[in-house]
């Protein structure tokens, strides 16, 4: 059944992957989902990813635009996860790791991040909003708020509280989130 539901999904997702105008950041994308579920990258792995995961669904409409109105009432979309970071301020190589409860509200965020469930990266009452290094993780839970900046190679533990600037290279953890150790 699972092969009848991709062969009839490809000609659409292959369709939408090629006209979208952030086509290089889907193939990264699922390049880095293939890699994380010890896949080779093809387009029809691509496409059982787009089958398989709502998350990965999610960030596929997310990159497509507009266009996912064509497909989603077959292919409907996780209805929990929100991801309303502007398209281009979201560089390639994204996972979201179950994706439930997880708002995505960066002022940016660069390559190569992953993001796990119930995880908030969002404003505050100033209406500042965090800004994303590369190679960020960004466990359970946790809780990213406010104006701050998060450095590259980075894990945030989880349900962890930042509420200040993160330097590049470490891991923290806590509630506020502190420096738990260089790496």
């Amino acid at each position: 059944m699972k092969k009848i539901k991709t062969a009839f999904a490809l000609p659409l997702f292959w369709l939408l992957f090629k006209v979208s105008k952030d086509m290089h950041k889907i193939q990264v994308d699922g390049q880095a989902w293939c890699q994380w579920q010890h896949k080779n990258f093809t387009l029809w792995n691509m496409c059982s990813l787009f089958i398989d995961f709502k998350e990965f669904r999610n960030l596929f409409y997310y990159r497509i635009g507009y266009l996912h109105h064509l497909i989603e009432w077959i292919f409907p979309r996780m209805t929990n996860l929100y991801i309303t970071t502007p398209r281009s301020d979201v560089d390639s190589g994204l996972i979201i790791q179950h994706g439930f409860a997880t708002i995505i509200s960066a002022k940016q965020i660069g390559k190569n991040c992953k993001i796990y469930q119930q995880v908030t990266i969002g404003y505050d009452h100033t209406l500042q909003a965090p800004i994303i290094g590369d190679n960020v993780e960004i466990c359970c839970g946790a809780k990213v708020i406010g104006g701050v900046t998060i450095g590259n190679n980075v894990i945030i533990g989880a349900n962890a509280v930042v509420i200040k600037d993160v330097p590049n290279n470490c891991i923290v953890a806590g509630v506020p989130a502190k420096i738990i150790k260089k790496i």
